[in-house]
């Protein structure tokens, strides 16, 4: 399970670049399959995130919401909200349309009058987010808006064009909300989130070493029966579980990427025992890591030769 790229800082926050940092805004097609990664790992950043699946099926996770995202259904990630994803297991690929921008290309600003009447209102009410079944007429609708807004040609006007759809997609969101606000919104958990954070970063910056309950406890300053039940609460998994997905993912990254030997990246990736790492990944891929590294580089050998004829 590779981890989908992703530069990180110390809390988990994406260190977000865009084609034009003076206008914050990025439209992304993100694949999900076998070779490219399985996994986006937890991580939160300060824009806003607007998806729409166009392939296959996902497992997402909102802060510790759990959803299933189907072909056609979208899903907007409101600003600091925790979120990851996973293939869905039997699943081979699939594919999301990912749409970040920051309030302040519409607002001017944390001051005006448009963010403190669309923005900020969310803020207050600690919205995470929302999924949109695809077909639903809200899911239709903001599908269509969404893949209007990722088909705005560029040239002389681009952003402008940007800027009278991306208005369109938020008007509609806004006015759903507002009409749905008899019923709860989904809402941020600061009493979990705040833990799982430190968690995670703990894991990525540790993952290489031994790492055991204890030494997540000691770290975060959570207690042993905590450390279980935000597990339990984020990943359905229990702890090691979950870190030896996390260390698998990073090993496969290896494989594709160095020419470092199976037992070098067993222990870069915290797999002291090499025979445990080849029984894990087996029984993960239903081959060894060799016959795994072997097959990826001919299959990129055959996409290559595809491409120069």
């Amino acid at each position: 399970m590779l981890a989908k790229t992703l530069h990180l800082d110390s809390t988990l926050k994406e260190l977000m670049e865009f084609p034009d940092n003076a206008f914050p805004f990025g439209i992304w097609q993100d694949h999900f399959n076998e070779t490219v990664g399985q996994i986006l790992n937890y991580h939160w950043h300060e824009t806003i995130e607007m998806n729409v699946m166009l392939k296959g099926t996902l497992d997402y996770r909102l802060n510790d919401q759990h959803f299933t995202l189907n072909e056609g259904d979208s899903m907007i990630v409101y600003s600091n909200s925790l979120h990851g994803a996973a293939l869905r297991e039997q699943e081979s690929s699939a594919e999301m349309l990912t749409i970040v921008f920051s309030p302040d290309i519409l607002t001017g600003g944390s001051a005006g009058a448009i963010y403190q009447k669309y923005f900020q209102t969310l803020s207050d009410e600690r919205f995470l987010g929302k999924k949109f079944e695809g077909d639903s007429e809200i899911g239709q609708t903001m599908q269509a808006a969404l893949m209007d807004l990722a088909s705005v040609e560029t040239g002389i006007g681009y952003e402008l064009r940007v800027l009278s759809k991306l208005s369109v997609v938020w008007e509609k969101l806004f006015l759903h909300l507002v009409q749905q606000q008899k019923t709860s919104l989904n809402k941020r958990s600061d009493k979990y989130e705040k833990e799982i954070r430190a968690v995670m970063n703990y894991i990525q910056q540790n993952y290489m070493e031994r790492i055991t309950i204890q030494t997540i406890c000691e770290h975060t300053g959570i207690s042993r029966s905590e450390c279980f039940r935000i597990f339990a609460r984020f990943t359905q998994k229990k702890p090691m579980e979950y870190i030896n997905d996390y260390r698998m993912s990073m090993a496969v990254a290896f494989m594709l990427n160095t020419n470092w030997t199976v037992d070098r990246i067993a222990q870069e990736c915290g797999f002291k025992n090499p025979s445990y790492f080849g029984k894990l990944f087996k029984e993960r891929f239903n081959q060894t890591p060799k016959i795994y590294r072997l097959n990826q580089r001919k299959e990129e050998q055959s996409i290559g030769q595809e491409f120069r004829h």
